[in-house]
């Protein structure tokens, strides 16, 4: 049995015709449990990847098991549908505006963007971030949002840099993988030992780990790496496991407590500069227009 034209019209509507992973616009499907395997061809059964998070990195590089598919395919279902509120709840906001103040909208509006900034992104989401866009310009141009066009500079700065901060969620170890044991080729009696994440960290994380790692005082320094959303450490059969358990969470935590403070400062400053030269550069267009008034021709 085929793949029928229905299911694969229903996947690729709910995925905006994108990898259900990372959001590639390129695309293929995919069977999470394999037909050899008994796997179907329906619509739980599959799911949306590109051909690079579909043949490297889950055939070659084993980076994901099905379940985690599935989890991945449950994040975009409930993305979707606070998306689908996000839009409501803005369409609900202009029906206000023959009532509510400007600062009551603006408010709201706010409210909406910051929220929306934890799940919303031109990569993932380009039509909803869109819309989200369009609108705060619309009740800009009208003079809805108090201050006007300038105001609304502000606020779209503020919603960067909200998103960008989200890019930084807090990391944590879940577990220990004890099917992932396996020889490695260091020494004699070295091994893999894989501590999952609760997410795949971004690559600023990850520098910031390995810096961690690097500056780390341990007596027995192992080989160690961040492999997708794992940390990978080479240990001897001989050691004590707990004690890399123990030393990988207090890693983990200290990246954690580095991005949220010198990291977060710095994207302040990088996002605070650069709503001072947009708004400076509105500021001077605004007084070119007002000079503009008194040319005669």
């Amino acid at each position: 049995m085929a793949i029928t034209k229905a299911v694969r019209d229903q996947l690729l509507v709910q995925a905006r015709h994108r990898c259900t992973v990372c959001a590639e616009k390129c695309f293929e499907l995919h069977h999470i449990i394999e037909k050899s395997e008994g796997g179907g061809d329906n619509l739980e059964n599959l799911i949306v990847l590109c051909p690079n998070c579909h043949q490297h990195r889950y055939h070659r590089s084993k980076e994901f098991t099905p379940n985690q598919l599935r989890l991945y395919k449950q994040q975009l279902k409930d993305q979707n549908e606070i998306e689908k509120r996000l839009l409501q709840n803005l369409e609900e906001i202009l029906k206000l505006l023959p009532t509510a103040s400007p600062e009551d909208i603006e408010n709201r509006l706010k409210v909406e963007l910051q929220e929306a900034a934890a799940i919303v992104s031109p990569e993932k989401s380009p039509g909803i971030y869109a819309t989200i866009q369009q609108t705060s310009e619309w009740l800009a141009e009208r003079d809805l949002i108090r201050g006007g066009a300038r105001r609304a500079i502000e606020i779209e700065w503020e919603i960067r840099k909200e998103q960008e901060k989200r890019k930084y969620p807090e990391i944590k170890i879940k577990s220990v993988d004890d099917n992932a044991l396996r020889k490695a080729p260091d020494f004699p009696c070295a091994f893999y030992l894989e501590f999952m994440m609760d997410r795949r960290p971004n690559s600023d994380w990850v520098k910031v780990f390995m810096a961690e790692w690097e500056m780390s005082p341990y007596d027995m320094k192992r080989k160690t790496r961040i492999q997708g959303d794992r940390i990978v450490v080479v240990v001897p059969d001989s050691d004590n496991l707990q004690e890399y358990a123990d030393r990988a969470k207090r890693l983990v935590e200290s990246t954690n407590k580095r991005v949220h403070t010198l990291g977060f400062q710095r994207i302040d400053q990088i996002y605070e500069q650069q709503k001072r030269t947009a708004l400076e550069h509105f500021d001077a267009i605004q007084s070119m227009k007002a000079r503009t008034r008194n040319i005669k021709i």
